[in-house]
């Protein structure tokens, strides 16, 4: 069967395994088998996938599991008897849980206004973050509760972390281009993970609480660790993954795919629809991701430079750049003759998104310090301190970024109360935009600025359409989906251009194939 198989544990037993998977495109359900036989049965759960199974064989599911943005996921966290039984709701909005040795509570990861919290036992708060904090796993003598912290939302790239009952945290291996599962050792005594190493290897690795790391197996193909027995005995997925960008509209009577390499991750569009930019974030640019333009009648792409999620200047002419490495900055790239230009800055120590003004000597940042978090501001492109526009936390997908009207003076952002706002820079005052709920998604204005295209819809299908915000209508424009189900886990909300006669999106496929794999230890 071909599809996407996720949070496969052991049974108490140790010869049946449990796991969720989507096969053929379906939503994610859960399943069981037994060691030595091919087949597997669905235990006619609600839709969802497995995050833990407890030694007294309670499973911690996620009903509705779904991917929020890339490798993020999160659903509502229940428990269900293995021995039959229905599901009993406990939290909504959770990324990841694990039962303590002893069956009796929970490590959880949970959302909440934005940012991420992680908890053990249930309730008693760890750490929070505005990142991401993915795959927690519990020590056999419950003292410690293993975990990935994500560069950002989303991403892959993180750092192994251990923290204790006391809120100490402590890195034991860094800088990891993808880490995708965690488990302790059948010891106790060291955190297995596998991912994408420092060093751009596939495969397993063990770091003890000192920091001490060794390598467990390297592998040529993508490997996810899902749990490991107490003798030894590994169950992992061989994942063959791929991100692809689609361009539609107009006159094009289908969709067309204009990916690159592995990875392309659709970042902006130009104004009349000609160019696409996008970022290579797999394995042809891992670990620092580089910023690419192609012309949408498919001749070949040009890499700008190294960066992340981009934008272009309203004449197309420059492309400005989040930059990783060697150190975090903003970047700008000519897409014709040129140098690029770095833009420093002061004041201010992650930036999310940058886009131009529309005169194009100017950017709208949405930045963060240690005492503003997600907070807007405007800066020369020559760099310096950038003015705080808007003290408040910005809610916003950062791939997508914040619509900028013609004139420069309207910005569309959310706000973490759920509503979408025209914030007007002269005025610093804000208009609540009525037509739009929670779950759209504002992408841009027309040329005109009395029209505001958004996106709404799941994380597979999604709906492009336009609003009047005069009027408050709403129009349908399109229906994206990408062109097969399988292994389909996220797609990128689009770019359109100025008229929104054209888009593009990208979308993120796995298929996995499941294995026990002995003597590893």
């Amino acid at each position: 069967r071909n599809g996407h198989v996720t949070g496969a544990r052991f049974t108490p037993d140790g010869v049946g395994i449990v796991y969720g998977a989507s096969w053929d495109g379906r939503p994610y359900e859960i399943y069981s088998s037994r060691l030595g036989s091919p087949e597997s049965r669905s235990l006619g759960l609600p839709p969802g996938s497995l995050l833990s199974m407890s030694k007294t064989g309670e499973m911690a599911v996620s009903l509705g599991y779904h991917n929020t943005i890339w490798f993020q996921v999160a659903g509502t966290l229940a428990r269900v008897p293995l021995a039959g039984g229905g599901a009993r709701p406990v939290q909504k909005l959770v990324g990841h849980a694990d039962w303590s040795a002893d069956g009796k509570t929970m490590a959880i990861v949970r959302y909440r206004d934005g940012r991420c919290l992680l908890e053990y036992p249930s309730g008693n708060l760890l750490l929070e973050t505005e990142n991401w904090l993915g795959h927690c796993r519990v020590s056999p003598d419950g003292r410690h509760v293993a975990f990935g912290r994500h560069r950002s939302p989303g991403e892959g790239a993180a750092d192994l972390c251990v923290v204790d009952e006391s809120r100490t945290v402590r890195v034991l291996a860094r800088d990891a281009t993808n880490l995708n599962g965690i488990a302790w050792s059948p010891a106790g005594d060291e955190v297995w993970w596998s991912g994408i190493n420092a060093a751009q290897a596939h495969g397993i690795w063990a770091a003890d609480l000192t920091g001490r790391e060794r390598e467990i197996h390297v592998s040529p193909v993508r490997l996810t660790l899902h749990d490991v027995r107490t003798d030894g005995g590994t169950l992992l997925t061989i994942d063959d993954l791929r991100t692809c960008l689609m361009v539609g509209g107009d006159s094009d009577s289908s969709e067309r795919d204009l990916s690159w390499f592995d990875g392309s991750v659709v970042s902006d569009l130009s104004a009349d629809g000609e160019q696409v930019l996008f970022i290579e974030a797999h394995e042809a640019e891992n670990p620092h991701y580089a910023c690419y333009l192609r012309q949408i009648d498919g001749s070949p792409a040009i890499r700008l430079g190294g960066g992340s999620v981009s934008r272009f200047s309203a004449d197309g002419q420059w492309v400005v750049t989040n930059v990783s490495y060697p150190v975090h900055h903003l970047a700008l790239y000519p897409t014709g003759f040129g140098e690029p230009r770095p833009v420093p800055l002061d004041g201010v120590d992650r930036i999310w998104w940058a886009g131009f003004h529309p005169d194009g000597q100017q950017l709208f940042l949405v930045a963060s310090s240690p005492e503003r978090p997600n907070r807007l501001y405007r800066v020369s492109i020559d760099g310096g301190t950038p003015e705080l526009l808007l003290d408040e936390h910005v809610q916003f997908d950062r791939f997508v970024g914040l619509p900028v009207s013609a004139d420069g003076d309207r910005i569309v952002l959310g706000r973490v109360t759920g509503e979408h706002v025209s914030f007007r820079v002269s005025t610093k005052t804000m208009d609540t935009i009525d037509r739009l709920t929670p779950a759209d998604i504002p992408l841009r204005f027309d040329e005109s600025g009395s029209q505001l295209f958004f996106v709404g819809g799941g994380s597979t299908r999604r709906s492009l359409d336009r609003l009047d915000l005069a009027s408050g209508e709403r129009t349908p424009l399109a229906v994206l989906e990408p062109p097969s189900p399988m292994g389909l886990i996220y797609m990128t909300k689009p770019v359109v251009s100025a008229d929104g006669g054209r888009y593009a999106y990208s979308f993120m496929r796995v298929v996995s194939n499941l294995y026990l794999v002995e003597g590893l230890v």
